[in-house]
């Protein structure tokens, strides 16, 4: 007597809910977008993460996945790659976050190369003894 040969097949899942891309796809087209036109795209992607350049060529092509220690690195130097992630597990609000610091960022090197130029600029009026430097 032998058991029926049903029951080993799952049902097709019917959602509404699109289909997401694949993790591999995901990082891909992320990797993609945000080293478009980079000569040395998998040279650098190597030197974010440590891994072997034939792994980083199967993460381009969307053949494999980033492992966990290497996605951190591909997250942490590639913004593209995080926000594609957190938009893929619908964290749009992270992304925000992420915008802002990026913000802070850059207006405190603006303060810095402000800072630069005033610096100079008194120099040049402790010099000259003229409020306009290129009247001296």
């Amino acid at each position: 007597m032998s058991f029926p040969d049903s029951g080993n097949i799952f049902p097709k899942r019917h959602s509404r809910e699109p289909r997401r891309p694949s993790f591999a796809k995901l990082v891909s087209t992320a990797l993609r977008a945000s080293l478009r036109g980079q000569s040395s795209s998998i040279k650098t992607v190597a030197l974010w993460t440590g891994a072997n350049e034939r792994t980083v060529k199967n993460w381009f092509a969307g053949d494999r996945a980033p492992s966990g220690d290497h996605f951190l690195g591909l997250a942490a130097n590639s913004p593209a790659v995080l926000a594609a992630f957190l938009a893929a597990i619908h964290r749009n609000d992270c992304l925000v976050m992420a915008d802002i610091e990026e913000a802070r960022a850059k207006v405190a090197a603006a303060l810095v190369t402000l800072d630069a130029v005033r610096a100079v600029q008194m120099e040049a009026v402790e010099r000259t003894g003229h409020a306009d430097p290129g009247s001296g």
